[in-house]
């Protein structure tokens, strides 16, 4: 991962650990994932400190009795849940701290994949191709096109039908079916937005000049009527397409990407979001 991006604070590696997803894939609960369980079937995968909470049926009684120190037997599962994150390219994606905001979820969805022993991959979409990426590359320094192509492009994880995450703040696509029409394939489907607040209810109106390096200044006027139209637009569009994961079983789930640590991961986690907190 970019340690440029790291909070400094650890806040990520704390809250990931106790993160699973929401749900079942494959007839198994929430947390249940690759490595996970502490007997039966798989093979034999190191120890896990016990720590008080934790279930006293997962101590290993031959390592307390030889070394009075609590450990739990970890064994490896070949039922797993693959986790796929797509992170849409784009120069708006490196707008306005939006980099932060993408920084936060790459580092979030990859400890809550490693914390629940499922395999994991990341792409970045880069015009109509698709790469596998690396914590150097940034999506602001893609290119974006329609989604269509390079999703249908992403082979399936080996491991089985999961979950694939897409990582992207488009507000306007158009013919959703035919553009992601590849992504269910992959797993259960789950669009997070990082979006502006901006973006999502701008409140500026009348005169206004946009000003670009190397390109003449444009003065113009914004009214109150463009913005309740804006608005109703965006929301429409947005419905559109949670409607359309929902029926995958999916989730749409979006976040202020300007907000602080402890309200930015918020939406992920409550009622109604693909991730939940679970205590011991």
């Amino acid at each position: 991962m970019n340690s440029a991006g790291t909070l400094s604070s650890g806040f990520i590696e704390r809250i990931a650990a106790r993160l699973h997803w929401r749900g079942a894939i494959h007839g198994r609960a929430p947390g249940a994932g690759r490595g996970s369980r502490s007997a039966g079937s798989g093979e034999f995968d190191g120890h896990d400190r016990w720590c008080p909470g934790d279930e006293l049926a997962r101590l290993d009684l031959r390592t307390f009795l030889r070394f009075r120190q609590r450990w739990t037997r970890r064994y490896r599962d070949d039922s797993s849940e693959p986790l796929t994150v797509i992170i849409d390219g784009g120069p708006s994606m490196q707008f306005g701290g939006r980099d932060r905001a993408i920084q936060w979820l790459r580092e979030l969805l990859q400890l809550v994949a490693r914390s629940n022993r499922d395999p994991w991959r990341e792409w970045i979409i880069d015009g109509d191709r698709v790469f596998p990426s690396i914590p150097t590359q940034t999506p602001g320094d893609r290119h974006r096109q329609s989604l269509g192509k390079p999703l249908r492009t992403i082979e399936p994880p080996p491991g089985g039908r999961g979950r694939v995450v897409v990582i992207s703040d488009r507000l306007v696509i158009d013919d959703i079916e035919t553009q992601l029409n590849g992504l269910a394939r992959l797993g259960e489907p789950i669009w997070i937005a990082p979006l502006l607040p901006e973006e999502i209810s701008p409140g500026a109106w009348g005169a206004v000049q946009l000003e670009a390096i190397g390109e003449p200044a444009f003065t113009g006027i914004i009214d109150r009527g463009a913005i309740r139209k804006y608005r109703a637009e965006f929301l429409r569009r947005e419905q559109q397409l949670r409607r359309w994961l929902q029926k995958r079983g999916g989730y749409h789930v979006r976040i202020d990407a300007l907000a602080a640590e402890d309200q930015f991961f918020r939406p992920l986690m409550q009622r109604g979001g693909p991730l939940e907190v679970l205590s011991g």
